[in-house]
């Protein structure tokens, strides 16, 4: 699984209790405006692909991943630096949401979310993750069918679309093998096969399960793809 999927638990959570935005400047109009953040990463050695149209829970993302050669100490610094600058809200005591050092800020103004999630990387550099989620511009999925089954007393259930392929996110209260078992005989009945631990196949669509421990019970996320048909494997005679 690509690492940026880490930044699903985050988007479409921006800090709480934010401060008002502040007044406009005397010599600015009241209705220009803000002039939108843009990303400056310090030390960057490379940057990763990754899709362009995102939607997670409704809310239109945007996703950039980086390497940089900077300490995640360092990067911390900067993005707080620079968010502080912008004049974002920065909740002061955050829950930890997840394992990886991460930053998220608000501009109150737009009602955008911005948060960078930092991984340590081989040769002592450092993974940079950074997303921006427009939740003033929150769009109700049109209803269809259910194509990610869910475990009873999920909880933090958080859907996206990435371009064709969908990913369901949330925390289960169960451990990780009743799990495992769960969505083979779940997936097994809606026609899939499992081609290897974790990968089920059914004619075009690919589905790929990844579980690990998280506060007593376990983290759950799915990726569904469909393939091009001319792609797809053939059948069986």
């Amino acid at each position: 699984m690509l690492s940026w999927l880490l930044l699903l638990p985050l988007l479409g959570a921006a800090p709480g209790k934010p401060a008002p935005a502040p007044a406009p400047a005397p010599n600015t109009a009241p209705n220009t405006a803000p002039a939108p953040f843009r990303w400056r990463v310090p030390g960057v050695v490379a940057q990763v692909e990754v899709p362009g149209e995102m939607n997670v829970g409704g809310i239109p993302i945007r996703l950039e991943v980086y390497t940089s050669r900077e300490s995640i100490e360092n990067l911390l610094q900067s993005f707080a630096t620079a968010f502080d600058e912008a004049g974002y809200y920065i909740q002061p005591r955050p829950p930890r949401v997840l394992r990886q050092p991460h930053l998220t800020a608000l501009d109150t103004r737009t009602l955008t979310a911005y948060t960078v999630i930092l991984e340590p990387a081989e040769g002592g550099h450092t993974t940079v993750m950074l997303g921006e989620a427009k939740m003033g511009e929150v769009k109700t999925p049109p209803p269809g069918e259910l194509l990610l089954p869910t475990y009873p007393g999920a909880t933090h259930i958080l859907q996206g679309d990435f371009e064709g392929a969908r990913t369901l996110a949330y925390q289960a209260p169960t451990p990780e093998a009743s799990l495992r078992s769960w969505y083979r005989e779940q997936l097994g009945k809606a026609g899939y096969k499992e081609e290897e631990p974790g990968v089920f196949r059914r004619d075009t669509r690919q589905v790929r399960l990844s579980l690990r421990p998280a506060g007593g019970g376990t983290s759950v996320l799915l990726f569904l793809e469909t393939a091009s048909p001319s792609l797809a494997p053939a059948p069986g005679p």
